[in-house]
């Protein structure tokens, strides 16, 4: 079928398909796969109109018109040469390990598909070397730091008030943000002080929380009661909701916690994944064992734990001796 006048759009809309009904992967995740697939489509038709060679991956972005797969039949006749050439442009313009190794992922996995269902007789990623990507170092912020950012929000507003109660969990408990936004309010119990967490494999675990804390969560949901009261649209079990009352979603967490990391002024690599690892930090320095660690944490073994343990011990001894 190699060379076959198979249009673009219909090989990527049936890999949609199997890939939302047949692997039952999120819509965001369908949406990636759609745009990884776009670009490399813009590339080759790039590629093709400025000529092979060295210099065509640098002018591709001047001359590409999005969204061309409509009209466009380039995928079916892909080599090897020419996914390493889209690595290369993708290096060429910055783009990041992580960025280049999922777009190649998706062709892997794109191309893995249409062979398996018999739509194409040779894989072009056979032979493409997986890009390695380098781990990133823990960031661990001082005391005062972590002090510092849950008193950035204005909390005359609920959004405010719901960002301030975020950032407090966070800080003060270590738990995922992913963990953060699948709270309910049941999962908090204003009696006993404490928070009851469920990570992404089921396993729950059961945290203190200051009164702070508490009382933070509690004015949030005395705000949202009264400025957006009992919406019809709104998800009544949340905890923590959108401007629209629904649950809130991890990339929209991630872009307010990192709002308010930016306005701390501190460094631009520090993540909000961070304030997990400063907070693991801070139990490592007060002498938690690794037992400890791995009930407070979520991890799922001791030994997972005990690892990650001695990276941010490794870490902290080598920012010690760099001042």
């Amino acid at each position: 079928m190699r060379g076959c006048n198979v249009r673009d759009c219909d090989l990527i809309n049936v890999f949609a398909d199997f890939i939302r009904y047949g692997k039952r992967r999120a819509e965001r995740t369908i949406t990636s796969y759609r745009s990884d697939l776009e670009q490399f489509v813009d590339f080759l038709i790039s590629e093709s109109l400025t000529g092979q060679g060295e210099h065509a991956a640098y002018f591709s972005e001047k001359i590409q018109q999005p969204h061309k797969t409509d009209q466009s039949s380039v995928l079916p006749n892909v080599d090897s040469d020419k996914v390493r050439a889209f690595m290369k442009y993708l290096r060429n313009k910055n783009y990041s390990q992580a960025s280049t190794r999922r777009k190649l992922a998706t062709l892997i996995c794109f191309y893995n598909f249409l062979c398996s269902h018999h739509r194409l007789d040779f894989n072009p990623i056979v032979g493409v070397e997986v890009p390695r990507v380098e781990k990133r170092k823990p960031g661990i912020l001082t005391e005062e730091q972590i002090h510092k950012l849950p008193h950035l929000p204005d909390i005359i507003n609920w959004l405010g008030a719901r960002d301030k109660a975020m950032l407090e969990l966070l800080c003060n408990t270590g738990i995922r943000v992913s963990e953060l936004v699948n709270l309910d309010i049941d999962d908090v119990d204003f009696d006993k002080q404490s928070l009851r967490v469920t990570s992404g494999s089921g396993k729950q675990r059961q945290l203190n929380l200051p009164l702070t804390a508490i009382e933070t969560i509690r004015h949030y949901l005395q705000l949202v009661q009264k400025q957006i009261g009992s919406q019809e649209k709104s998800d009544r079990t949340a905890l923590f909701i959108n401007k629209f009352g629904k649950r809130l979603d991890t990339r929209s967490a991630d872009r307010r916690i990192e709002k308010y990391i930016l306005q701390a002024g501190f460094d631009k690599s520090v993540t909000p994944f961070d304030l997990r690892h400063s907070f693991a930090q801070k139990l490592i320095s007060n002498g938690a064992s690794d037992t400890q660690l791995c009930q407070l944490l979520g991890f799922e073994s001791v030994c997972t734990a005990r690892s990650y343990a001695e990276l941010l011990k490794s870490e902290n001894s080598q920012l010690q001796n760099a001042f």
